[in-house]
């Protein structure tokens, strides 16, 4: 008699040693590339196509001191519905529930000033990059356009970001800091990263993903650094074996040019705290020699965090 579909399901072990059958899953699970390619497309459609254009249709293109914080709503909402709730939805139906797809381990503290120590000075040193990629010579009839796009990106962010008082800070911080940690980490690193390493190697997903998330942005300006932080957002996914560790260091990451720009005037009156800020006023042998600075500490801290995370990733399956 021919086997019915329920008799090739594999048993699972329950609660007490009991072998109780799985479910049949309600829907196919995709191979990972075809399903990182699906989840990419898909999101990147609803949340920069659908959200980006409800915004653009309700508030128009600019922001303004009179719209500034109906557009802070709308990017917070956009996040949630576009890519939180997606990537949620997503989660479960590839792997069956967010659990299993979210290590949730609370890193030790020494694993999360580490990392806060790396973040920071890998900011500086890309903060040293873009110094000198703002002097690569462009072609004279493209400059005024590449100018404009770039002015344009940046007095954005700056009506976003930029806060006027105590409580309109603590909203920013929830709009640019708390709610991309918690949905783009959950896309990229719990979902998109989850799958590229099922394809490959959880090495390879970690670096992979670093790349899809700086490119995602969509800034060239912003690409390189954008990068750099996606990979070691992954890295510390990787070593980690915890969703809250990259989240907490994209936290601080945005954190750190939130309150750069609310205590802009107060750090260009501190020499000691300007070339946190901003680096243009500075010279090329000066930039070179703080970027090699923080460059160290950068290396030092990854150093010191594969040491504090090694008894984490020999406790599990090598990849």
């Amino acid at each position: 008699m021919a086997e019915s579909e329920e008799d090739n399901i594999p048993s699972g072990t329950g609660d007490g040693g009991l072998d109780v059958p799985r479910e049949l899953p309600r829907f196919p699970r995709m191979a990972p590339w075809a399903f990182v390619a699906v989840a990419l497309f898909g999101i990147f459609f609803l949340y920069q196509i659908v959200g980006g254009g409800l915004t653009l249709l309700i508030f128009g293109q600019s922001v303004t001191t009179d719209n500034v914080q109906s557009m802070r709503i709308a990017t917070m909402l956009s996040q949630i519905l576009f890519l939180f709730v997606p990537t949620v939805v997503l989660m479960k139906i590839q792997h069956g529930s967010v659990r299993d797809v979210l290590p949730r381990r609370m890193p030790k503290a020494s694993e999360v000033v580490l990392a806060v120590a790396a973040v920071f000075s890998l900011q500086e040193v890309m903060e040293g990059y873009l110094f000198f990629q703002d002097k690569i010579p462009l072609p004279e009839s493209i400059q005024p356009y590449i100018e404009t796009m770039k002015r344009l990106i940046e007095e954005t962010y700056r009506q976003l970001v930029q806060a006027h008082s105590p409580a309109e800070l603590l909203f920013v911080i929830l709009v640019v800091s708390i709610t991309p940690a918690i949905c783009e980490e959950l896309l990229f690193r719990g979902l998109i990263q989850k799958n590229i390493a099922l394809a490959t190697s959880k090495k390879t997903g970690f670096v992979v993903t670093g790349i899809i998330f700086g490119l995602y942005h969509v800034d060239p300006f912003l690409l390189v650094p954008l990068v750099s932080l996606g990979i070691l957002f992954g890295f510390f996914m990787f070593r980690s074996e915890t969703i809250v560790l990259p989240m907490v260091a994209h936290f601080v990451n945005n954190l750190i040019s939130t309150l750069g720009l609310y205590y802009e005037n107060d750090m260009k009156n501190s020499p000691a705290l300007s070339m946190i800020n901003s680096l243009s006023d500075y010279s090329s042998t000066f930039v070179v020699t703080a970027s090699l600075g923080f460059a160290i500490v950068f290396l030092v801290s990854v150093y010191f965090y594969l040491q504090v995370t090694e008894t984490i990733t020999t406790a599990n399956v090598p990849s």
